[in-house]
């Protein structure tokens, strides 16, 4: 069998020198030479900054915690409400967290006739919040409102704070059963002195328990009741009954002669 003959060593030094001048298959880049690859990590940071001069929140939605003069109370829970889509809008675009809007609200209140225009206005140092609207209808038969008060020089999660919590919640109502019922111990001569007991203005008024939390009283057919914890209870009682009286919302059997100008 005829031998291949053995390559030379002078070949072999020559086939080495040129493989090696070809780069032999190595990964590295030839000397002199840049490669150039965008950072992966430069190319996320300037999306991302694209991504958040792109976001519409901080243009588009601001907390407005303006004073609100609504034209009654729907308006002003209309208001609130809009307020606080705001901030809870605001919160979730930015990530932050936002306290609820403490907002002064008011509207007039001289010209009480029916259920929604006897809810008077939040006094001060008292707060309207968001409420559902459909759970909290305002019309000529029907109307309810709650407020909340706290200290606001406190600072919020210490039990100071907490314990300085107030809230008043009102609900007027008309062509009930409570409505007439009360319309019996009004006119009735031998019910009244033990059903009722002289409230604000010396108009009588549903008599409760001393310390009850709550109150109630007949102006013209709307039966007027409010509960809560405490903290002026009585004035926002009173409040409603002077704005009864001076719009003509008296209970039947109420003489006008008998009543005081001063609560």
């Amino acid at each position: 069998m005829p031998v291949k003959p053995h390559m030379s060593w002078a070949a072999l030094m020559v086939a080495t020198a040129l493989l090696v001048g070809c780069g032999g298959g190595s990964d590295s880049a030839p000397t002199g030479q840049t490669e150039t690859i965008p950072p992966a990590a430069e190319a996320d940071a300037s999306n991302a900054a694209t991504r958040e001069s792109e976001t519409p929140f901080a243009a588009s939605v601001s907390l407005d915690t303006r004073p609100i003069n609504a034209a009654n109370a729907s308006d002003a829970i209309v208001q609130i409400n809009d307020r606080d889509e705001a901030r809870r809008m605001l919160a979730a675009q930015s990530g932050q967290n936002f306290d609820e809007l403490l907002i002064d609200v008011s509207w007039p209140y001289t010209n009480c006739t029916d259920a929604a225009s006897l809810i008077p206005p939040p006094k001060k140092s008292w707060r309207l919040f968001s409420l559902p609207v459909g759970e909290w209808p305002q019309n000529t038969d029907f109307a309810r409102i709650t407020y909340s008060s706290v200290d606001e020089e406190l600072s919020p999660g210490t039990p100071e704070h907490g314990a300085s919590k107030q809230s008043i919640g009102i609900y007027i109502s008309s062509g009930t059963p409570d409505v007439d019922a009360l319309k019996d111990m009004y006119t009735n001569e031998q019910l009244a002195p033990m059903m009722l007991q002289p409230g604000p203005y010396n108009y009588p008024i549903r008599k409760t328990p001393p310390g009850f939390p709550g109150r109630g009283v007949l102006l013209g057919d709307y039966f007027v009741q409010l509960d809560g914890t405490g903290k002026d209870m009585d004035a926002y009682f009173a409040t409603i009954i002077k704005c009864g009286i001076d719009s003509g919302l008296l209970a039947p059997g109420i003489d006008a002669s008998t009543l005081m100008d001063n609560p």
